[in-house]
């Protein structure tokens, strides 16, 4: 396959649909290599997706901006955006300018981002209009200085929990692994594991969007996205999912395989269930901050025969 030297002078041929088969075929399995390489080209585009639907808002007729667009992208006026140092974001690389007669549809001046990253320990952080996000360990949002615009948009890897603050006039929207969860004031964790995504609301109401599916998800319900398949909606089964805020394994007539799934994510081990005919037996217990070993020998005290044990 050819290599090319700039992946965005290839990403824009592609966004313009200009593109050779072999282009179109390399930046495929290029965005196929890495979870990175698809947020980058997903950002890319979003913003060109973003800059015609501004221009069908405008007086400006369509076909000129679009003809501007192309030309200025064979010129080479692709304005960069770099991330802020320090938190090892990959923001996307371009934005795409578009001048009639001198009026931008898009300023010129790129908009400063803001990025958070939680690295190896779960962190809490105040964003710009009172939302508090918990992030869990290895997990970042960015969003654009002072949430300029219509809405409060955010974008998420990882885990994190979000309270919302309350404003009726801009809703808070978080974007992550092709999905989009729009509230207006509410409490909800959202979990992406690149393959997975889930979203659990603890209070209020979401709009989890995905594609064409919109699912509304209510207090105490969960929906998840493998892949892409649509949108499951069901009940929360358990409280788990809450450990890297609470530091409290909640179970409550949890089945026993569910709570070693927790451990062996939370401790980065891998225990097992020795009786696999005690996989579904329903465990209600609460431990909190209890070491990995001092859980282990509870629950074989507790279900003798059972024998969890770290494989």
């Amino acid at each position: 396959m050819i290599e090319y030297d700039n992946i965005d002078d290839v990403l824009v041929k592609v966004v313009l649909g200009e593109s050779t088969e072999e282009e179109l075929r390399f930046v495929q399995v290029w965005r196929a290599e890495s979870a990175a390489n698809e947020r980058y080209f997903q950002d890319f585009k979003r913003i060109w997706d973003e800059s015609r639907h501004l221009a069908m808002k405008s007086e400006v007729d369509e076909e000129v901006a679009w003809g501007n667009f192309k030309e200025r992208v064979r010129e080479g006026q692709v304005v960069e955006m770099r991330p802020r140092k320090g938190y090892g974001w990959l923001v996307a690389a371009a934005i795409l300018v578009i001048a009639v007669g001198g009026w931008f549809f898009f300023s010129s001046r790129p908009a400063e981002y803001l990025a958070v990253s939680s690295g190896g320990q779960v962190l809490l952080d105040t964003l710009p209009e009172g939302s508090v996000v918990t992030l869990n360990k290895q997990s970042s949002i960015r969003y654009i200085k002072g949430f300029a615009g219509a809405d409060r948009r955010v974008d998420m890897e990882g885990e994190a929990f979000f309270a919302v603050a309350q404003d009726k006039e801009r809703p808070f929207v978080v974007h992550t692994n092709g999905m989009t969860i729009t509230v207006l004031g509410t409490s909800f964790n959202v979990r992406n594991t690149g393959e997975k995504t889930e979203v659990i609301v603890e209070m209020g109401m979401v709009e989890v969007r995905k594609g064409a599916e919109v699912v509304r998800v209510r207090a105490h319900e969960r929906v998840t996205v493998t892949g892409d398949e649509k949108p499951v909606k069901g009940e929360n089964p358990d409280q788990l999912y809450d450990y890297y805020r609470t530091h409290v394994f909640e179970c409550n007539g949890t089945p026993l395989s569910r709570l070693v799934e927790k451990l062996n994510e939370v401790y980065q081990v891998h225990v097992v269930i020795g009786n696999a005919g005690m996989r579904n037996m329903p465990v209600t217990v609460s431990f909190e901050d209890e070491s990995l070993d001092r859980i282990l020998e509870i629950i074989n005290q507790t279900f003798p025969g059972s024998n969890v044990h770290r494989n």
